[in-house]
């Protein structure tokens, strides 16, 4: 399954995703991270890692022909370039399975989110997800406004969501998953992108039923 995380505003979590997405699809099969951030972030994250492998492959954007082949029949999950101009945007989300949208429940971060939906809308994409990330604990109610929203308007949202944590910060400096970290929140950091990527192996499964049956 081709897996593109991509967003019209920075700061959303997008590498944080992109790397624990692939980690959890990494279970199941052979996974490739591709980094075509500006800044390499996820390849910065494998590189600060001291000698730890994340357990799925990080390669430079300019590297996709050469090793994508060997992924046909595994996962390949992309962390796009932060705020992609429409041509580029356009061009990650024809060309994958599922379109995963991280979106912090912000105002400034919403404003990001309506401009990435009406890109959406404007080519007529339908293999989208919008993922709910850094949620604030209650007594804040951000997350749960921002889901009722998206639920209200019909935009496809993930069941599950990620809680703004500490853990997620010490497994980015540490160049590991989350579930790696020792830290007291770290089980609850990765649980929340297994329940995510849950989803989407699920969705994994019916895809490629489909392209057997076709």
């Amino acid at each position: 399954m081709l897996i593109a995380v991509s967003s019209a505003k920075g700061g959303v979590g997008k590498t944080t995703t992109a790397i624990h997405l692939a980690a959890y699809m990494s279970q199941f099969a052979p996974t490739l991270l591709i980094d075509g951030d500006a800044i390499r972030a996820s390849t910065r994250w494998a590189q600060r890692g001291n000698g730890k492998q994340l357990p799925f492959k990080v390669v430079d954007e300019k590297q996709t022909a050469k090793y994508a082949r060997e992924y046909v029949n595994g996962h390949i999950v992309i962390d796009t370039e932060a705020n992609p101009s429409d041509v580029d945007f356009r061009q990650v989300a024809d060309g994958c399975d599922l379109l995963v949208i991280p979106a912090v429940p912000e105002t400034t971060a919403t404003d990001g989110l309506i401009y990435t939906l009406a890109m959406l809308q404007g080519i007529g994409h339908d293999r989208f997800k919008v993922l709910i990330t850094k949620v604030p604990p209650r007594p804040r109610m951000d997350g749960v406004y921002l889901r009722e929203s998206l639920v209200e308007q019909s935009i496809p949202v993930f069941a599950s969501e990620i809680p703004q944590l500490v853990a997620f910060d010490r497994a980015s400096e540490q160049g590991v998953p989350v579930y790696e970290v020792k830290e007291e929140r770290a089980i609850r950091a990765w649980e929340s992108y297994s329940a995510a990527g849950k989803e989407i192996y699920v969705q994994s499964r019916q895809v490629r039923r489909t392209r057997r049956n076709s």
